[in-house]
């Protein structure tokens, strides 16, 4: 089986004004690098607390296709979201009441493990091939010649 030529990794520019083009858009794959790139610019903004929260809103969708590029449902990531609301809100609560019990310890510890398997996912190269959430942006000289031999039926060719 060969493999679709992948284009070349997207520089700073190219990649910042990718993700700023389809700032709210769900739909789609995003490739690592306009990811990375992106998650570079809201490290920066950590410098600035009241603008880093608004930064980090703004990567949900760019992170869901991200994931739709691997091949996986932006739906995990509401697993993520849920346990970092569920976190934050308990941790108003223990330092209200000064004090954190197992419960709290518990939700701390699945929100760090699934934070890691949402950043493991997102290292992951993009799936070669069309998948249910479109064409790759990665390997874009795909053409169905290049599909002998593979058997997986969930691909779209159009």
């Amino acid at each position: 089986m060969r493999f679709p030529n992948a284009s070349p990794t997207l520089n700073f520019g190219e990649a910042i004004e990718r993700a700023a083009n389809n700032l709210l858009n769900i739909n789609g794959r995003s490739r690592r690098s306009e990811f990375w790139w992106t998650m570079l610019v809201v490290a920066i903004s950590f410098m600035i607390p009241c603008i880093s929260s608004i930064v980090i809103l703004l990567t949900i969708p760019l992170t869901i296709r991200r994931l739709h590029d691997t091949g996986r449902s932006g739906l995990l990531l509401a697993g993520d979201i849920i346990l970092s609301i569920t976190f934050t809100i308990l941790t108003f609560l223990v330092e209200a009441l000064n004090s954190a019990n197992l419960f709290y310890y518990i939700i701390f510890v699945a929100t760090v493990i699934y934070n890691i398997v949402i950043f493991s996912l997102c290292c992951m190269d993009s799936e070669p091939y069309p998948n249910q959430y479109g064409e790759s942006p990665k390997y874009n000289n795909y053409d169905n010649n290049n599909n002998a031999g593979h058997t997986n039926n969930n691909l779209k060719f159009s």
